[in-house]
C-alpha cells in the first residue's frame, strides 16, 4: 500500500461514485490540480486497505455521490463500515484535514446524505476542514456549486499545504530522542492547524459557493487549443453542411425511420445556437482535458473474438436473467393524456423462480434505438468503419493521471456495438465535453458559440440552453454539424448506457416464473434543443412491441395482447440489491402506502401477495392498511381500478383513497393525494405516532414525495403539538427506523 502520508506536498483524492458523475468531477479536479503543481493521488473508495489508509493521510478531499434513499455508493460502502466502526478512538483522524464535495439531488429527501454523514463522521473522529464542504445539487446543476467550489478550493489547498510543509520542516530541524516523540510533535502541530477556516479565517469563508454564490478567487486557466486535424474518422464528404432538409444523409435516414427533423431554418434560429456576447468579449474557458485513448482497426487475419463483455450494473442482486414477454396490457383509455402498459415477463425454465419480494424493483439492460445509432455514427463520419472490429489502448503520451480504458467499454468490439449497447448517445454533454468539441468545430460561429456554453463569463447559459432543454449530444451534433470529434473523444467522455429500473407489479407466491411491471410510454416532442420526436429508450421500445401486436387485434381499449406467437421477445433482466421498500414481516403492522400514478405499482404486488397469504392462512390477521392513489381522470387513467376495489372489498386492503385531479369536483374536494391525507389527519397522526404504523410513498420525487413529507410534517405540528423542528426530527427518526420508506424518481 503507498504510504499517503509520504504526500507532503500533496493530498489524495477520493472519490466514491454510483453513475461517474463524482468520477469525472474528480479526474477533472485531479487535471487541473497537475497544471497548477498541486501533487494528488486519485484514488477510488473502493481501495482503502489497499492504497492507501485515513490513518496515513493528513491531506483528504472526498467528492462523493448520493445513492438511493441517502446511501452510500455501492463503491464506497468499504470505505463507509470502516468509518462506522465501534470504539475507535475519538482523535483517531486527529492528523487528518479534509474537505468534501457532495453530490445529490434536492427532489431526493435526504439530500447529498453521503457527503454530509461523512463530514460529520470525520468530525466526531477528530478530522477537521481546511475548506467549507460544497453540496451540489443535480436537480439545478451540478455545476453551479461545483464550479467555483473547485476554483476555491485550489488557492485553500495551497495554503493548508504549505502550512503541512512548514510543520513538518520545523520538526525535522529539532533533534528528538525517539521516533515516538517526534511523531507527537508532528501531530500535534498538524492539529494546531487543522482548525475550521469558517471561523478562524474570513478570507475563506468568503469562497464557498454552496452559501454565497460570490465571485471565487481566480485561478489561472490553461486553454492550449489542439490543431484540427482531418482523420478518417470525421472526413465523410456525404456529411451534410447546415441543411437537414437536402437529399443526403439526414433525408435518407428520415425517410427510412420516418424522422421529423427540424427545418433548415427552424434550426438556425435555435437558441443554443446563438451567441449572446460580442465576438471580441474576452471568454475564460476550464481547463482541456487530456486526450488518452488511441485506437486502432484491425485486419481480417487480427480478427480474434476477446472475452464477452460484461458491463458492471448499479446495485445488481443477480446475475442478467434472460426473460421473454408473454403479456402487454394496456391500463388507459385512448384519451388518456398518457400511455401506461403493464409488461409481464417470464423467466428460462432452467430457472425455478425468482428471488424477490414484492416491492422490490429491477433493472432492464437496454440499446440504443437502431435508428439513432445510425444517425449518429453518420454525423460522425464513421458508418464506414462501424462494423469492423477495433482494438482500444491508452496513450502513453497521455497526461491524464491513471488513464484506463472506461470500464463499459470493451477493448476489442465494433464501434456500431458500443454506441448501441454500451455509451448514453442521448445524454446531456457535460462541460468537459463540450470544452473538448470546441477543438472539433471548425465553424467560426459555431466553434464561439460552444466556447461560450463552456465560459465562465457565460456559466448561466449552459444551464439554460443544455440542461434545462435536455440537449443531447445527438441533438448537438445535428445542430453544429462543423462539429467532427475523433471517435475517442467520445469513448473518452460519453457515460455508460445504464439500465432502466422498475417496481414489481406481482407476487413471487402467485407466480414464482413471472414478474410484472408498469410504465407510462415517456414521448419526448420536437422542440427548441430536440430536433426529432422520440420516445424513451426503453417505454419506446415496450411500447413498440404493444402496437406491432396490436395491428392484428381488433379491440383496441384495456386488453392484454400476448406477443407470443410471434416468436420470443428476449428481455435482460437483473434484480437489485438494497431492497428496503418491502411488506413489514409482522403482519399487524398498519401500513400507509401512497403512490398516484404508476406510483400505485409496488402496491399492487402488496396486495396481490397478501390476498395469497389469506387464501393459504384464511386465519391470518393483518394490521390496518391504508391506499391514497390519484390520477388525472377517473374513466380514463385509473391504474389497476378494477383490482384495487376487489381488495378493498375483500378486506385485504382497509381504506382505498381516491382523487382526481382534472375532473371536476366541487370546490374544495381533494385534488392530490397530500389533500386526502390531511382530510384524515385524525387518523394519520393516530397510526404513525401511536400505532408504530409503516409509510411507504412511491412516485413522483420532484413534487410528490416533498408535499407528502410535508404534509406529515404539518399533521404532526396540527395533531401533536410539535414545533416544526420536532416534527422533523420525529419524521427523520421514522427513516432511520424505515418507517418511512420512499421508492421515488425525478
Amino acid at each position: 500500500m503507498k504510504n499517503s502520508s509520504r504526500l507532503r506536498n500533496g493530498f489524495v483524492l477520493l472519490y466514491a461514485s454510483q453513475k461517474g458523475n463524482a468520477k469525472a468531477i474528480a479526474e477533472d479536479l485531479a487535471e487541473q490540480c497537475e497544471s497548477k503543481g498541486l501533487i494528488c493521488e486519485l484514488r477510488c473508495c473502493s481501495e482503502i486497505g489497499k492504497t492507501f489508509s485515513l490513518e496515513e493521510t493528513r491531506c483528504l478531499v472526498l467528492v462523493g455521490s448520493t445513492t438511493g434513499d441517502g446511501e452510500p455508493p455501492d463503491t464506497a460502502r468499504k470505505f463507509w463500515r470502516q468509518l462506522h466502526k465501534k470504539g475507535q478512538p475519538s482523535d483517531v483522524f486527529g492528523h487528518l484535514s479534509y474537505t468534501v464535495l457532495g453530490l445529490g439531488d434536492t427532489n431526493y429527501t435526504n439530500f447529498c446524505n453521503f457527503g454530509k454523514t461523512i463530514d460529520q463522521k470525520l468530525q466526531d473522529l477528530g478530522g477537521k476542514r481546511f475548506y467549507p464542504c460544497g453540496w451540489a445539487d443535480d436537480g439545478t446543476g451540478l455545476e453551479i456549486v461545483v464550479e467555483p467550489w473547485i476554483e476555491g478550493l485550489f488557492p485553500a489547498l495551497q495554503k493548508h499545504i504549505d502550512k503541512m510543509a512548514e510543520v513538518v520542516d520545523s520538526c525535522n530541524e529539532v533533534e528528538f530522542v525517539d521516533n515516538s516523540s517526534t511523531m507527537q510533535q508532528v501531530n500535534t502541530n498538524m492539529n494546531s492547524i487543522n482548525k475550521d477556516p469558517t471561523t478562524d479565517d474570513p478570507s475563506l469563508s468568503q469562497n464557498v459557493p454552496s452559501l454565497k454564490h460570490e465571485e471565487s478567487l481566480k485561478a489561472e486557466r490553461i486553454t492550449k487549443d489542439k490543431e484540427i486535424k482531418t482523420t478518417s474518422q470525421n472526413s465523410n464528404e456525404n456529411i451534410l453542411k447546415g441543411d437537414l432538409t437536402s437529399e443526403d444523409t439526414y433525408t435518407r435516414i428520415a425517410k427510412k425511420y420516418n424522422f421529423d427533423f427540424l427545418s433548415r431554418d427552424e434550426l438556425q434560429c435555435l437558441p443554443v445556437r446563438t451567441c449572446i456576447l460580442p465576438a471580441d468579449a474576452k471568454l475564460t474557458l476550464p481547463v482541456l482535458p487530456s486526450d488518452y485513448l488511441m485506437i486502432r482497426y484491425l485486419e481480417n487475419s487480427e480478427k480474434e473474438s476477446g472475452p464477452e463483455h460484461v458491463p458492471a450494473l448499479p446495485s445488481a442482486a443477480s446475475e442478467v436473467i434472460r426473460t421473454s414477454v408473454t403479456s402487454i396490457r394496456k391500463l388507459t383509455q385512448h384519451n388518456s393524456v398518457k400511455t401506461a402498459l403493464e409488461v409481464s415477463l417470464t423467466v428460462p425454465e432452467s430457472i425455478n423462480s425468482l428471488d424477490y419480494e414484492p416491492g422490490d424493483s429491477f433493472g432492464i439492460i437496454v440499446q440504443n434505438r437502431e435508428e439513432e445509432v445510425e444517425l449518429f455514427l453518420s454525423l460522425l463520419g464513421i458508418s464506414d468503419v462501424a462494423e469492423k472490429m477495433y482494438e482500444l489502448s491508452v496513450d502513453p503520451s497521455t497526461k491524464k493521471k491513471g488513464a484506463a480504458i472506461p470500464k463499459h467499454i470493451p477493448v476489442r468490439s465494433s464501434l456500431h456495438f458500443v454506441f448501441q449497447s454500451c455509451v448514453d448517445i442521448r445524454s446531456v454533454p457535460k462541460k468537459p465535453l463540450l470544452r473538448t468539441l470546441v477543438q472539433w468545430t471548425s465553424d467560426p460561429t459555431e466553434k464561439r458559440r460552444l466556447q461560450e456554453l463552456v465560459s465562465k463569463e457565460c456559466a448561466s447559459e449552459y444551464v439554460k440552453s443544455v440542461r434545462e432543454q435536455g440537449l443531447t449530444l445527438i441533438d448537438l451534433l445535428c445542430i453544429f454539424q462543423t462539429c467532427k470529434p475523433p471517435v475517442t473523444t467520445l469513448l473518452e467522455h460519453l457515460p455508460q448506457l445504464l439500465p432502466r429500473a422498475y417496481s414489481i407489479t406481482s407476487s413471487p407466491i402467485v407466480a414464482s416464473r413471472k414478474i410484472s411491471f408498469v410504465f407510462n410510454v415517456v414521448d419526448i416532442p420536437k422542440e427548441e434543443a430536440t430536433i426529432f420526436a422520440r420516445k424513451g429508450i426503453c417505454t419506446g421500445w415496450l411500447a413498440s412491441l404493444y402496437r406491432s401486436a396490436e395491428m392484428s387485434k381488433l379491440e383496441q381499449s384495456l386488453e392484454v395482447l400476448s406477443i407470443e406467437d410471434k416468436g420470443p421477445v428476449c428481455v435482460p433482466i437483473y434484480l437489485r440489491t438494497n431492497q428496503n421498500f418491502r411488506l413489514p414481516a409482522d403482519v399487524s403492522s398498519p401500513i400507509i402506502m401512497i403512490g398516484p400514478g404508476t406510483g400505485v405499482a409496488p402496491f399492487v404486488g402488496f396486495l396481490q401477495h397478501r390476498h395469497r397469504m389469506q387464501i393459504d392462512s384464511p386465519d391470518i390477521s393483518f394490521g390496518e392498511s391504508w391506499l391514497f392513489y390519484g390520477c388525472r381522470h377517473k374513466e380514463r387513467d385509473y391504474l389497476y381500478r378494477e383490482e384495487l376495489e376487489k381488495f378493498r372489498d375483500g378486506k385485504i386492503l382497509t381504506n382505498l383513497i381516491v382523487s382526481f385531479s382534472r375532473d371536476e369536483s366541487p370546490p374544495g374536494s381533494p385534488r392530490y393525494v397530500q389533500d386526502n391525507i390531511i382530510k384524515y389527519d385524525v387518523e394519520m397522526a393516530s397510526l404513525i405516532s401511536d400505532k408504530a404504523a409503516i409509510v411507504y410513498v412511491c412516485g413522483d420525487a420532484r413534487n410528490m414525495s416533498k408535499d407528502v413529507f410535508d404534509t406529515f410534517v404539518s399533521i404532526l405540528k396540527q395533531q401533536r403539538g410539535f414545533t416544526e423542528i420536532e416534527a422533523r426530527r420525529y419524521m427523520a427518526q421514522m427513516q432511520l427506523e424505515k418507517r418511512y420508506l420512499q421508492d421515488v424518481w425525478s
